[in-house]
């Protein structure tokens, strides 16, 4: 038996050999908050993985790799595997922190999504829309992927993937530098002016183009400086 276990290990591939499980949790920047949903993909080969419901993940990795952490509203974060310490619980801890944008200090750039990171995300997509169609067909798969852990996890990733391909087409359009520039506010709060003018939305602003669009951004423009004003 021992034999058989030394040629199997002989005939294991050398890259395999190298990975280590990586188990880790991701937590906010307070280190309180669990963070579930977080894509966790590795630089080097483009393998990806998401954090559960307690933000725990598992993933194989070489010591050369680099994991990369992105969740919508939060800064990417570039981890190397080799900087990773466990805790006592053979546990990483990664923490994210949400993204700032200060237009006096930053120069703001186009969402940008890799194509190995487009792929993966596009994968878990199609995924789930395969996993839909499969409910006429079996009412235990649709039970399944309505209640099952694993069901609820495709989902909700697929969502966030879905909502960060809509943000990529947004940024080619609306940017809080793109704003600034066509207002010439360079002090306009982005946030509140997206919230303000909630009928702008994405679908809105993907679906249209040029004056159509920048038109009715500087309209709502006029009436969200104003009543700014008046507080």
């Amino acid at each position: 038996m021992n034999f058989l276990k030394v040629i199997f290990f002989l005939l294991l591939p050398a890259n395999f050999l190298a990975q280590q499980l990586i188990k880790g949790v991701i937590v906010e920047r307070d280190s309180a908050t669990l963070m579930p949903f977080v894509y966790i993909i590795n630089k080097s080969n483009g393998n990806g993985t998401m954090s559960d419901n307690d933000g725990r993940f598992t993933l194989l990795s070489k010591s050369d790799d680099t994991l990369i952490c992105s969740y919508v509203g939060y800064a990417k974060l570039y981890v190397p595997v080799k900087s990773l310490k466990s805790n006592e619980k053979g546990l990483v801890k990664l923490i994210m922190g949400q993204q700032m944008v200060n237009l006096n200090t930053v120069t703001v750039t186009t969402f940008k999504i890799k194509p190995y990171e487009r792929d993966y995300m596009q994968k878990i997509i199609d995924e789930s829309k395969i996993r839909k169609l499969d409910y006429l067909g079996s009412p235990i798969t649709a039970l399944y992927m309505q209640y099952s852990k694993e069901g609820r996890q495709i989902r909700k990733l697929a969502k966030i993937f879905e909502d960060l391909f809509d943000q990529e087409q947004v940024a080619k359009k609306l940017t809080p530098e793109i704003l600034a520039r066509l207002t010439g506010d360079e002090n306009i709060d982005f946030e509140a002016f997206r919230r303000y003018c909630y009928y702008i939305s994405n679908y809105f602003i993907i679906n249209h183009e040029g004056a159509e669009l920048y038109s009715k951004v500087m309209d709502c423009y006029k009436t969200f400086k104003a009543e700014r004003r008046t507080r």
